[in-house]
């Protein structure tokens, strides 16, 4: 009996697949083509020469693929010798699986040269700055939630496993794409594989929704004592909160989403039977579905497993600490889609023949390498960043944005990046920045210098993060304006920075504060707002002595410098003219309302209540009120004011973006009361701020 053996490979280079994958090669697309045709027509050859007369049980064919620093090596082999309708099953299955492998490799290995020397850059620094120090054994935590009335999803344990190895795959090769071969991070396992914390929670899933987050987070610190460090850890919590109803249709009920730095992180995920990604490719199966963004929705399982595989990808980079990333220009044009920014929702699409498949950015692989996950070092971690920008100017290059600054710290930086993005409104949720470009740059000697272009006219929210060896990073935000000509507002970007300069200064008690707000430094602020805001970082600083409303003789007063009789808030403490001054809980300190900035108003966030004694001395009061802006869509408020106990106004229900002006009598009022409370039974992001409240005589 004679029998073939044959090994065939192939190599193809990045640059053919790339001009592959972005439908501008044309050229390339078809010498791959010709490649791929070439090698099918040898082993059809090879086969058909063979003896037929064998036993086609034996017949076996296997074909694999190695990604390679040139490209992608494709191999063939086979034993045994096929009749008619197995050479054709042996050439389809091979054609298609090496067609396949092309458009996998391009998703992950589009070169990138100036990247690739960026994380060289970067990978030197922090390794010199955790040489030396002891390796630690990180891993993440992976933790399954289920209500007390439902056991686990069927065959959970198996579909988490794979599951879990996909996605670190996934951020391992999103970092050899840049060189980073050495590195990844860990999910906690043991001999018998992952490990998963099975956590029954006290509610029945009637009591479980999107935004049970919180509440869950405490049952698992509770349930999981002495397990699970969560304010040092990083962990993935997969909810079995899906269930399916009579009609077929999945419903989800599950939180959604994570947050984290380099310290701690948490993020929370859905599971469901249908989710595995063996299942990537089920594009002959559908599935209907209903959970907190859409009421009803109808796709391929593969689609599916897409979007949801995609999600706990995403959503995990938000618990390790990546902002939300759309890739650079370069990266942009490749026609592939950032984890970080819409990735989410086309995770390992090429496997289902999607054509714009999520790929690892840049931005996100410059933020990871510091990690503690990746670098196994905790030195430095829960530091505090403590790190100051000296010299920072922008200024316009052709009709690009340069920034250029010098970074102090005793935690050396790496690395800077530029997020830039426009809100689909102005201002916007600062949160709002799926979309958001990102311009990465080197520091080098502590110094860096970027360009930021591409901008459109309009307004445009641009943030500055400095990453630094530890794994911390720092953001400073901006206003950027375009005009019509695509000039960007340098005087206006200037102006911001010495005010952020001056409100990094006070918060944190530098030695610099007071001649960064003196009456000097006020009065060479170069736009009104820069001037207002100076003079509120200047009274937090030296507080005025409030005015008494019961002795003045001004025909006019803010009641946010005057003496109150009792105030309280919903959150942290009372404040005159600006934000609550905890960092990890604001956008900023400055009272914005629909992106106009308020130097005089009063932090009210519900449930509060300012009281002043007016002994009838005066005539009316007004004020502009609302959600600040950056409010969550889940912030709501009801203002109330009342005079001598009896309401003289009551607002309707207002959230972000939203606000009113409002004109009171409060002749013959001796006692007035300023209320604010949550609209819908909660006080939840109910930022509410009483803007220019005065009365007048």
């Amino acid at each position: 009996m004679r029998r073939y053996n044959i090994v065939h490979q192939l190599t193809v280079s990045r640059t053919d697949i790339a001009s592959c994958g972005n439908g501008l090669g044309l050229v390339r697309s078809f010498r791959v083509l010709a490649i791929l045709t070439t090698v099918a027509f040898d082993i059809w050859s090879l086969s058909v020469n063979c003896v037929s007369c064998v036993d086609h049980r034996r017949l076996s064919a296997d074909v694999s693929s190695t990604y390679t620093p040139n490209g992608l090596t494709w191999t063939h082999s086979g034993s045994g010798v096929p009749n008619m309708m197995q050479r054709i099953s042996i050439v389809s299955t091979m054609f298609l699986h090496a067609w396949l492998c092309t458009q996998s490799l391009y998703a992950q290995a589009t070169v990138d040269h100036e990247g690739a020397a960026l994380v060289a850059s970067a990978v030197s620094s922090i390794d010199d700055y955790h040489r030396g120090a002891e390796t630690i054994d990180s891993v993440i935590r992976v933790v399954y939630f289920h209500p007390s009335d439902r056991e686990p999803l069927a065959e959970w344990r198996d579909r988490l496993s794979r599951i879990i190895a996909d996605v670190s795959d996934f951020y391992r090769t999103g970092l050899r794409r840049f060189g980073i071969n050495d590195r990844g991070f860990q999910f906690e396992n043991s001999t018998n594989g992952y490990v998963f914390h099975l956590v029954r929670g006290l509610l029945p899933a009637s009591e479980y929704q999107y935004d049970s987050g919180t509440t869950i987070e405490r049952e698992l610190r509770v349930a999981l004592h002495g397990k699970i460090n969560f304010e040092r850890e990083h962990v993935l919590v997969i909810h079995g909160l899906c269930h399916r109803e009579k009609d077929g249709r999945y419903v989800f009920n599950a939180p959604y989403y994570g947050s984290g730095s380099q310290r701690r992180g948490i993020c929370h995920a859905a599971d469901c039977e249908l989710l595995d990604p063996l299942l990537l490719t089920a594009r002959d199966r559908k599935i209907v579905y209903t959970e907190h963004y859409y009421r009803r929705q109808e796709q391929t399982v593969a689609l599916f497993n897409t979007w949801y595989l995609g999600g706990i990808a995403h959503e995990l980079g938000h618990g390790l600490g990546l902002p939300h990333d759309a890739g650079g220009p370069w990266e942009r044009d490749q026609h592939l889609t950032a984890l970080m920014g819409s990735g989410n929702q086309h995770y390992r699409e090429e496997r289902w023949g999607g054509n714009r498949p999520a790929f690892l950015s840049l931005g996100s692989t410059l933020r990871l390498l510091s990690h503690p996950l990746v670098t196994n070092s905790s030195r430095g971690r829960f530091a505090d960043a403590d790190m100051t920008l000296e010299g920072m100017k922008f200024s316009s290059e052709g009709q690009s944005l340069k920034l250029v600054g010098k970074i102090e710290s005793e935690i050396p930086a790496y690395a800077v990046i530029a997020y830039l993005w426009r809100p689909p409104k102005w201002p916007g949720n600062p949160q709002n920045d799926h979309r958001s470009v990102s311009y990465p740059a080197s520091v080098l000697e502590n110094r860096f210098e970027l360009l930021v272009d591409q901008f459109q006219s309009g307004d445009h929210r641009l943030r500055l993060s400095t990453l630094q060896c530890n794994g911390a990073a720092t953001n400073f935000d901006f206003h950027l304006h375009v005009d019509e000509d695509s000039e960007p507002n340098i005087v206006q970007l200037n102006s911001d920075w010495l005010v952020a300069q001056a409100e990094s200064a006070v918060l944190s008690g530098a030695a610099n504060a007071g001649s960064l707000v003196s009456a000097e430094a006020i009065a060479k602020a170069t736009t009104d707002d820069a001037k207002g805001k100076l003079q509120v970082l200047s009274e937090l600083l030296t507080p005025p002595t409030p005015i008494e409303l019961a002795s003045t003789d001004a025909k006019t007063v803010h009641l946010s410098d005057a003496s109150w009789v009792t105030a309280t808030v919903g959150w942290r403490d009372v404040a005159r003219n600006h934000f609550d001054r905890e960092k990890r809980h604001r956008n900023s300190i400055y009272l914005e309302l629909k992106g106009k900035f308020y130097a005089k108003g009063l932090y009210a966030h519900s449930k509060s209540a300012y009281v002043f004694d007016l002994q009838s001395r005066w005539k009316k009061f007004t004020a502009t009120i609302g959600l600040r802006d950056g409010a969550s869509q889940q912030g709501s408020a009801i203002f109330v004011v009342r005079g001598d106990g009896n309401i003289l106004y009551q607002s309707p229900v207002l959230r972000e973006g939203q606000s009113a002006d409002i004109c009171i009598d409060v002749a013959d009022v001796k006692k007035l009361e300023l209320v604010a409370d949550g609209a819908e039974g909660h006080i939840h992001n109910s930022w509410a701020i009483w803007a220019v409240p005065r009365l007048l005589r």
